[in-house]
């Protein structure tokens, strides 16, 4: 069902010719006409306002109406009324025929019409504020400039040509702007436009608008509007260009409306928070069309419809790929907007919301903001479709959302915000309950996502496809990464010829094949090294038969109870011919259909797992037949006899078959920072709210108490730290090259060889996020262990990632095994003696590193010299190496909260989120770190208080935190 918006734009685009025409061929709009601009006339008439233009009906729908120029040289007000009139009319018009809107958008100065068709403002009230907006403005100087190019290319050249006092007035689009000014600054930067083959046009405004140099105007008209008739509150949800967001019950409307004048206008980000409300249809409110053609460049790929049209990309196959690529869509760079008889452009014809959108542009993700779901991003010029990266790895973040949710094209979380919100959350019980909701959830989110290859080929889009699921709903998250990041991504890394599995990817691409990934067996300890599952080569038929060949050799995973195909990735031993063993290989199998599991194999009856309630199965294989194309040989191969060939030793052929866990730990950061970040923020919202009746304070929050300001504050601090380390994973996965050899050295488990530092990442992620969450869970008391409010559901997700996609334990222990081969380190840089030295904390990691290494390298160079075994050289030593391991790992994350510190914009909320984590962090490793001797007891003697002035410093920040961690409160 549509959800329709009629759009205000503003005043600047205001074709007169074009109204005149439209109300002579259209009887309902010059009746609306007439009504309104006579309500305009008796009530300006009945007003203490001096000198009242003349009379608009007659003038206006006269036998001889003014042309543009004519309106624009009348009295002061004159054409801002009757374009304020007509705006109005149209919206009665549009609602008579399409239904009343669902929600309301305010451009820049439309936000008066806006007002008053939501019902705050009578039609009086409202045109005698457009009257006083007029008379302000004439006295307001500067001028305003159309400029053909995205936001980030106009404000530099604002800041080459415009001395300081350019600015960025309006975002119309990814690629258009307007730029407001002194006219000579102005002319110094349409000249240096020019010299750059950019449009720029000086539009016929004799006043500027949307400047901070307008803050005596802005004052003059707030008074005028409290003097005036009481702003009501809307009727209508009412969003705005200009404040960035839905106006609430909250909102001094009167200085909202005065912000016209200094706060610029930006249209992405408004129409992006829209389109993710689940906003569908959209109609200009008034006779120009500029608002309309800008809207729709902004909701490209969003599937929206403007004022009749589709702004959804086409798709079309490329043949032998099976990858959908969209066609080039239509781009006027420089487009002037306006008609005959109006002014161009216009300060808010089509100004809008920011470039970013909380589907991320393509240049940013926008997280949604608190109960708003308000992003916080830019919009790229070149936008692309979801799935396609925009922006390189190191590339500067331009905003806090493009670090938490990744570079997306401005309609891709949009998308996923619609997909997820639109089957409520679900704590459902039992597993005929629960399988079929979880199944349709899972089809709406396939549906709003790229296809397999598009979505693997973009780690942004992976990335927050997974974390987006998992704050939803843990279950669909987990659903998420054992199909379409394991199971898929197996599928497009190792299978010998794409064709060979294009249905099966295209079947989970629709919804109509579950998968799964099984290489744990149950009864085996690091089965992953040495799979027992066999499959055998029979020749006559070219196909593999799996056998499980003891009881505790049975498969341990997920398997949907949904009645439908279902299938899996097994990992599994290949056996030739001629019976010689081959290596570890994965396999893609059918467990079961609709009648139930085939031939072949057996499921156990579900085994409950309460952290993370899914359908979990031991699974048995006795003469399961899998087709010679379903074996993911990579580059292996089988002759025609039916001996295998591969050119990779066996301990390689394990790596590149388990080597998709690369794609996990890449992506799984991002989800479990997500899950963090999210669990603060309702720990804190729970904390505000909840009043203590505790002898000390009885009345007060739970959040003025410092021991639970040191929690949340702290948890908000390590989530923002997690999420500096999800985007370096994200940016080091898609830079990633798969090595045609492994490490050299014999691992405990093939985690370094397939990527150290991904492998590093996500132990990392999964400890920190897990105790993240569990410190919010405590401190909501029994909230935090509803399945309703999610924590438990997200603490057990993390949770399973300890063991799950490698487990972590064993992941430190192959860390700090091949840090011993690594040469040894020269000369150490000093430590900075200021803990406040964003520096302080990866120089204290790097020396205590340092100080591990050489320990643990000398204590097994002792043991071997000895004669001892490699079993009885380690097994003394095995926690050491996971010492060893985890403070590598927290070496490299602590290195990426200044990393991403340099390429965010200056901040002081991302700043002291920064120092406060790292403060935290050496905090809790203080014991390690003296009784290692990494610090001296005196280098640590400042720590408390810096911890509790960190405290202070984010203590003013916190809601702008908040809004900017919180997911949209339509999925969580």
């Amino acid at each position: 069902m549509p959800v329709s918006v009629h759009m205000f734009p503003g005043q600047g685009d205001f074709p007169v010719q074009t109204l005149y025409l439209a109300a002579a061929r259209d009887g309902a709009l010059r009746r609306a006409l007439h009504a309104v601009y006579e309500e305009i006339d008796a009530a300006l008439a009945a007003g203490p306002e001096a000198g009242p233009p003349p009379a608009l009906v007659a003038l206006l729908l006269g036998e001889h109406p003014p042309g543009g120029r004519e309106l624009a040289q009348g009295p002061t007000g004159l054409q801002q009324l009757a374009h304020h009139g007509a705006a109005l009319a149209w919206h009665r018009v549009l609602a008579e025929r399409h239904g009343p809107p669902d929600a309301l958008l305010a451009v820049s100065f439309g936000e008066l019409a806006a007002l008053t068709a939501a019902g705050a403002w009578t039609v009086g009230a409202g045109a005698t504020a457009a009257l006083q907006l007029a008379r302000v403005l004439a006295g307001a100087p500067g001028a305003l400039t159309l400029i053909g190019c995205g936001e980030e290319r106009a404000a530099e050249l604002a800041a080459r040509a415009g001395a300081g006092r350019v600015a960025v007035g309006c975002v119309n689009s990814p690629r258009e702007c307007v730029l407001g000014g002194p006219p000579e600054q102005l002319a110094a930067v349409e000249e240096l436009a020019a010299a750059r083959g950019l449009t720029a046009v000086r539009l016929r405004l004799p006043f500027g608008s949307h400047h901070p140099e307008l803050a005596d105007q802005r004052a003059r008209f707030e008074a005028l509007l409290r003097g005036g008739p009481p702003i009501g509150p809307p009727a209508v949800p009412l969003y705005s260009a200009v404040a960035g967001r839905r106006y609430t019950p909250a909102d001094d409307l009167a200085a909202r409306a005065a912000d016209c004048l200094v706060r610029p206008a930006h249209l992405p980000r408004i129409l992006a928070l829209l389109a993710a409300h689940g906003h569908t249809d959209y109609h200009e409110a008034g006779p120009g069309s500029a608002l309309g053609r800008n809207a729709a460049d902004c909701l490209r790929g969003t599937g929206a419809r403007v004022a009749g049209t589709t702004t959804d990309e086409t798709s079309t196959p490329v043949k032998g790929k099976g990858v959908r690529m969209p066609k080039e869509p239509r781009s006027t760079p420089g487009r002037t907007v306006g008609a005959p008889g109006g002014t161009v452009g216009a300060p808010g014809g089509t100004a809008g919301g920011a470039a970013g959108t909380a589907g991320g542009a393509a240049g940013t993700a926008g997280p949604p903001s608190g109960n708003a779901g308000e992003p916080a991003g830019t919009a790229r010029e070149d936008a692309r479709m979801p799935g396609e990266r925009a922006g390189t790895a190191g590339e500067p973040y331009r905003t806090l959302g493009e670090l938490l949710h990744g570079r997306h094209h401005p309609g891709y979380l949009p998308r996923l915000h619609r997909a997820l919100a639109r089957h409520p959350y679900r704590v459902a019980e039992s597993p005929g309950e629960r399988e079929p909701y979880l199944h349709r959830r899972l089809r709406t989110l396939l549906r709003a996502l790229p296809a397999a290859a598009d979505l693997h080929a973009d780690a942004d889009a992976l990335a927050a496809a997974l974390a987006w699921a998992a704050v939803a709903d843990p279950r669909l998250g987990m659903t998420l990464v054992t199909q379409n990041v394991l199971g898929q991504g197996s599928l497009l890394r190792l299978a010998g010829q794409a064709e060979d599995v294009r249905t099966e990817l295209d079947a989970v691409d629709a919804g109509e094949l579950r998968i799964g990934y099984l290489v744990t067996e149950a009864g085996r300890a690091s089965s992953h090294l040495d799979a027992a599952t066999i499959a055998e080569f029979h020749p006559g038929r070219r196909e593999f038969v799996l056998r499980t060949p003891e009881q505790e050799d049975a498969k341990f995973g997920g398997v949907a109870q949904y009645p439908g195909p279902r299938g899996a990735v097994v990992i599994a031993r290949a056996v030739d011919a001629a019976g010689r063993p081959g290596g570890v290989f994965a396999f893609l199998t059918r467990l079961a259909d609709h009648d139930g599991p085939r031939p072949g194999v057996t499921l156990s009856p579900p085994v409950p797992v309460g952290a993370l309630p899914l359908s979990y199965h031991r699974v048995r294989f006795d003469g399961l037949r899998v087709p010679e194309a379903h074996w993911l040989r990579d580059d292996a191969d089988l002759d025609a006899h039916g001996h295998l060939h591969d050119p990779r030793t066996p301990a390689d052929r394990l790596r590149r078959t388990l080597a998709v866990g690369q794609d996990l730990w890449g992506v799984l950061p991002t989800a479990l920072a997500a899950l963090a970040r999210q669990s603060a923020v309702l720990a804190v919202r729970h904390s505000r709210h909840r009043e203590t009746r505790a002898a000390l304070a009885p009345g007060s929050p739970l959040l003025a108490h410092r021991s639970q300001q040191r929690a949340l504050l702290g948890a908000l601090a390590d989530a923002f730290a997690l999420s500096c380390a999800a985007a370096r994973a994200r940016e080091l996965l898609a830079a990633a090259r798969e090595s045609d050899t492994a490490e050299a050295g014999s691992g405990f488990a093939p985690w370094a060889a397939v990527s150290r530092p991904l492998s590093a990442y996500k132990a990392h992620c999964a400890d920190e996020a897990e105790r993240i969450i569990a410190d919010c869970q405590r401190r909501c008391g029994h909230a935090g262990l509803a399945d309703g409010n999610r924590l438990a559901g997200y603490h057990g997700f993390a949770r399973s990632f300890d063991p799950a996609g490698g487990d972590s334990r064993l992941i430190r222990y192959d860390l700090g095994r091949a840090l011993l081969e690594d040469p040894p380190t020269g000369t150490l840089p000093p430590i900075p003696t200021d803990l406040a030295d964003p520096g302080w904390w990866p120089a204290v990691l790097a020396r205590h590193q340092h100080t591990q290494t050489t320990w643990l390298r000398r204590a097994t160079t002792e043991k071997a010299h000895g004669g001892a075994t490699p079993f009885e050289v380690w097994n003394p030593l095995l926690d050491r190496a996971a010492d060893l391991g985890a403070t590598y790992a927290a070496r490299l994350a602590a290195e990426d909260l200044p990393r991403a510190l340099a390429t965010l914009p200056p901040d002081g909320a991302t700043t002291a989120l920064a120092h406060l984590a790292a403060l935290r962090a050496a905090d809790r490793l203080a014991g390690p770190l003296l009784r290692h001797r990494t610090l001296a007891p005196g280098e640590l003697a400042g720590l408390e208080n810096a911890l509790e002035r960190g405290y202070d410093r984010l203590l003013p920040h916190l809601e702008e935190v908040e809004r900017d961690f919180a997911f949209p409160d339509e999925i969580v």
